[in-house]
């Protein structure tokens, strides 16, 4: 006997063992309990994912000699012979070579005969959408109005080619790819019946090459263990299916991220040596990017058919960049999709690329700029308010006012220790609920602050940054009223503890000094939009720049 092979062999031939198509079947078992079977259905879905398959089952199912029944018994005569392909009454075309109007019309001759054996005569239509206008036309009124005894099954790829006319008198029914995870199992299953050694993650080489087609997968099987001798490794996947190998993939997002530029272009030097199609690695990277998307909008994501430990490896990139950037970079990838594929030297296009790439991770994103820019707007718009609320008797007492930042070095281990660790919280909430109400910007910098009260001295531990904001003019007042009223000791002490090793007083602050620290707020913007100061004479040449 000849060989049979697998997708043959191992082709479902009861409801029960159709994979990853529950929502189809269990529709016609029910219209088959309850007598409500259609006229005319239309399934339609990508190629191999069990079309043909469970339209042969639903004629078996309904002139099997014990049914119509749910399941077919596959050992009368009715479903041997449908299983064999030579029945009666199941008449199989493919509507790719028998496209005319002469093939419908010989149908529709032969619809008003009763069926030979079976109770039902059904015609299975395969690639109907190949039909010519003139076919279509033909079958409209007997579709609409068959003899109780035809049923009429069209398969079809393509359902958007396929008159209006004709699905509006078909039952559709979706077909889906079937899931990673559930075409994982079923290769698994007929590996361990047919006794075949292969890797797991050979197996799941496979599952990615088949894109969601079992059919294919069990054409691929077929084909590797041709190639290969058991046990069957992921080398010799990549080897015979021109596969790339993933740990290439995930090392270029990873480059990427780390805005290692030197080594995305080793990487990429590597796979043009070895001579792999970079046209391919780069719907490869393309479809792992957006795999590394989805992973992180949502880390259980149903939308990501990956092995766990691809996605746990997806999960940790994900961690090294926002959302809005790996989208930027995700547009940047797909931008480029039309000029490798036209381009004579796709390399350099990829280089070019990915060195942009790299390069851009290194940018600050717009959230960081934008939150500079508030801070500082904040900063400018408390200080020119304090300002003008000044007198010179107020500008007198914050002169002689005492020392308010202290290096934490130099006070002495056996005050400072303690003191931060004893009962700091009361005394921060206490604080925070003030500013919260009378100043949000301090309160903002209290967040993170360490505090605590010890023998009527407050002391705050801040970063320099922080510090140095605090010791802002206007700021300082505020600040220092409030947390006297809060703690009700006008005569307490303030320190503010930094790490810049000097003990400072907050001085007085002349009125072009005030103007110089303006001019480098404006510097410290321009610095961050890269931009410049234009001078010009009249309105006219500034109009006209």
């Amino acid at each position: 006997m000849s060989y049979l092979v697998l997708a043959r062999k191992w082709r479902p031939q009861t409801f029960a063992e159709v994979v990853g198509q529950a929502h189809i079947t269990k529709t016609l078992q029910n219209a088959i309990k309850f007598n409500r079977i259609p006229h005319a259905l239309l399934f339609c879905g990508p190629r191999g994912v069990g079309k043909t398959t469970v339209a042969r089952i639903l004629a078996k199912a309904l002139n099997c000699e014990k049914g119509p029944s749910i399941e077919p018994c596959n050992k009368c005569i009715s479903c041997q012979e449908i299983t064999q392909g030579h029945s009666m009454d199941v008449y199989e075309m493919d509507g790719a070579s028998n496209r005319g109007i002469d093939e419908i019309r010989e149908i529709r001759e032969n619809v008003r005969y009763l069926p030979s054996k079976g109770r039902y005569k059904v015609y299975i239509i395969d690639e109907v959408h190949m039909l010519t206008k003139e076919a279509f036309n033909a079958l409209l009124k007997t579709l609409e109005e068959p003899p109780p005894h035809v049923i009429f099954i069209f398969a079809t790829t393509e359902p958007h080619k396929i008159p209006a006319t004709i699905i509006s008198r078909c039952q559709r029914f979706p077909f889906k790819r079937i899931a990673s995870k559930t075409l994982y199992e079923r290769l698994k299953y007929i590996t361990a019946q047919e006794q075949i050694e292969i890797e797991d993650e050979a197996l799941w080489l496979l599952v990615r090459a088949a894109a969601g087609g079992l059919r294919d997968a069990l054409s691929l099987l077929d084909q590797v263990i041709s190639f290969s001798t058991p046990p069957i490794k992921a080398e010799d996947i990549r080897a015979i299916l021109g596969l790339f190998d993933t740990q290439i993939i995930f090392e270029v997002i990873e480059a990427v991220l780390d805005q290692d530029i030197k080594r995305t272009v080793s990487l990429i030097a590597k796979i043009a040596e070895e001579g792999e199609d970079i046209k391919e690695f780069y719907y490869q990277l393309t479809t792992y990017w957006r795999h590394l998307l989805m992973v992180k909008i949502n880390p259980k994501t149903p939308l990501v058919d990956l092995p766990d430990n691809e996605i746990d490896r997806l999960q940790q990139f994900s961690q090294k960049q926002p959302l809005s950037r790996l989208e930027q970079f995700f547009h940047l990838l797909l931008n480029e999709e039309g000029n490798i594929r036209l381009s004579t030297q796709p390399r350099f296009v990829l280089e070019s690329l990915l060195i942009k790439l790299s390069d851009f991770a290194r940018l600050v994103p717009i959230e960081t700029i934008l939150e500079r820019i508030d801070r500082l707007k904040d900063i400018q718009r408390i200080s020119s308010s304090q300002d003008q609320s000044l007198t010179p008797q107020t500008k007198t007492e914050i002169k002689d006012s005492p020392s308010r930042f202290t290096d934490i070095t130099k006070q002495p281990t056996t005050e400072t220790s303690p003191s931060l660790q004893r009962n700091p919280i009361p005394i921060k909430d206490e604080l925070l609920k003030t500013f919260k109400r009378e100043c949000p910007f301090i309160a903002a910098i209290l967040e993170n602050a360490v505090l605590s009260w010890q023998n009527g001295t407050l002391r705050i531990k801040l970063s320099k940054l922080h510090a140095d904001l605090i010791k802002e003019e206007g700021l300082w007042k505020i600040f220092e009223k409030h947390c006297k009223e809060c703690l009700k000791k006008e005569d307490c002490q303030i320190l503010i503890e930094t790490t810049n090793g000097q003990e400072r007083t907050l001085p007085e602050i002349p009125n072009t000094q005030r103007e110089k620290k303006k001019f480098n707020l404006l510097k410290e913007v321009l610095q961050i939009f890269g931009g410049e100061v234009v001078y010009f004479e009249n309105r006219r040449q500034a109009d006209e720049y």
